[in-house]
């Protein structure tokens, strides 16, 4: 069956990008680089399976919650938190 190709958002950093893409029944990672002069310049491409892509997303949000749990314990802080202040109604 052929489907019609689906992409998301890409997600940045200051020189490096992250594309996925739905294409037939795969799901397509692309890493590209910014080279001045050039513009992004894709550096690897692999596609993975639906049951992949499941295992994949299991072991980067293992990899996420070590690193969080690392920064806390060294005393660093941990991206995207915030410390909301409680008004002081006194």
């Amino acid at each position: 069956m052929n489907k019609t190709a689906f992409s998301f958002a890409p997600v940045f950093s200051e020189e490096r990008k992250v594309d996925v893409a739905l294409q037939e029944d795969q799901a397509v990672i692309k890493l590209s680089t910014w080279t001045d002069d050039l513009g992004w310049c894709c550096q690897k491409t692999f596609a993975l399976d639906a049951e992949m892509l499941d295992e994949l997303h299991t072991v980067i949000a293992a990899a996420r919650l070590k690193l969080k749990r690392d920064r806390i314990e060294s005393g660093g802080e941990v991206a995207h938190t915030k410390v909301l202040q409680f008004p002081n109604l006194h």
